[in-house]
């Protein structure tokens, strides 16, 4: 224990640690012709070179430095049967270069190499190969050992990049969902204002002809009840929304607009094919319209940007409870423009949640792609909007 932080020893790096220390022992005492027989000093030193590979990764320098002077140790006990003990410090060495920086690394290079020098002239090896071993092997175990420190510092540095790339996409489609909530606020407010005006003028009906015409009375206040209704049902989507600055929406489209908008992309070289009953659409409430619009606009938008001109079906049905819009495509080449990273289904989606809706896209067997859109026509009004 030291400052309270237990310090725990790698078992991998403890087990080759004894295993080392084990081979060494076996090739000093089978060596020949001379081999360290019963002498404990030698077997002593050669476990204090080996046995500290068990803290290589806390401590590197601490545990080259014990290596090597066990070594030199050794060395100057007349020991000339090195055995594998001239692997030791090679082997930290390694570790070192590994694990610190070239400055701390350069001075424990220096001392290995006068060592590795000692013990080859000791072992009686001409001097032009004791210099050429204690130069090139140091050499080779730094090298190797700095291309996986750099190795290691850039995976790191990789990683740190990678993390900022992930928060900015975070914000960026943080940033958008915002945006586009936004603008979907301000449609839901021309909507509502768009009521409220309804309301304002069958009420002034409604008092005019109270006394003269009590049916046409009449169907002004079921008028006005049903508008209020809706626009009670708008304004609960509004206000979990936020609305900013004057741009306005453009709370005037609706499902009959369809066509046009096909019209127009036809015109840009899509074909697209509308398949759609006005009469079946007509009396849904404008809001829930502008949602569908706004949703097979963002398809056909993507379609062009993901696929090209890829032929495409637009489908819009009307059952007895829902609203169902589905956008199929088939295979195509994505435009030069395609980035990749549109956020064209975050909005989409944001948008049928707003009217208790679900949306799903995927890709076909075929290859092509599809979304499709699910609306109830008769909202929970207890039900969360978003």
């Amino acid at each position: 224990m030291r400052g309270g932080r237990r310090v725990t020893i790698p078992a991998l790096d403890t087990a080759a640690a004894v295993a080392m220390v084990a081979t060494a022992w076996l090739v000093g005492r089978q060596y020949a012709p001379t081999s360290w027989g019963a002498d404990p000093v030698a077997y002593g030193l050669t476990a204090a070179i080996f046995l500290p590979f068990a803290l290589r990764r806390r401590a590197p320098v601490l545990v080259l430095a014990t290596s090597t002077s066990a070594l030199v140790a050794f060395l100057a006990l007349g020991y000339d049967q090195l055995a594998l003990n001239f692997w030791g410090p090679v082997l930290l060495l390694y570790t070192v270069a590994a694990l610190r920086p070239p400055r701390v690394t350069a001075r424990c290079t220096a001392a290995v190499v006068l060592t590795l020098l000692w013990a080859a002239l000791v072992a009686g090896l001409p001097w032009y190969i004791a210099v050429a071993e204690a130069v090139v092997i140091p050499t080779v175990a730094w090298a190797m050992g700095n291309v996986g420190r750099e190795l290691a510092l850039r995976n790191r540095q990789l990683a740190v990049l990678t993390e900022q790339l992930r928060t900015e996409q975070e914000l960026r489609t943080e940033r958008a969902l915002t945006e586009e909530r936004l603008r979907i606020a301000r449609e839901l407010h021309d909507v509502v204002a768009h009521h409220m005006s309804v309301i304002a003028v069958q009420t002034g009906l409604a008092g005019y002809v109270f006394d003269d015409d009590p049916t046409t009375a009449r169907a002004a206040v079921d008028t006005i009840g049903a508008t209020s209704r809706e626009a009670l049902r708008e304004m609960r989507r509004l206000l979990m929304l936020l609305r900013t600055a004057d741009e306005p929406g453009d709370s005037a489209l609706n499902l009959a607009h369809l066509p046009e908008l096909v019209e127009r992309l036809r015109a840009t070289g899509l074909p697209v094919t509308l398949d759609l009953t006005p009469a079946e659409v007509e009396r849904l409430p404008p809001g829930l319209q502008l949602c569908a619009y706004r949703v097979v606009q963002e398809a056909l938008t993507n379609v062009i940007k993901h696929a090209g001109l890829a032929a495409t079906v637009v489908q819009v049905r009307r059952e007895a409870d829902r609203l169902t819009v589905r956008v199929a495509n088939e295979p195509g080449t994505p435009s030069a423009s395609d980035s990749g990273a549109g956020l064209g289904l975050i909005t989409m989606t944001e948008r049928a949640a707003l009217y208790q809706g679900t949306l799903s896209a995927g890709l076909r067997v075929d290859g092509g792609f599809v979304v499709e859109l699910t609306l109830p026509t008769t909202l929970d009004p207890t039900a969360p909007t978003i």
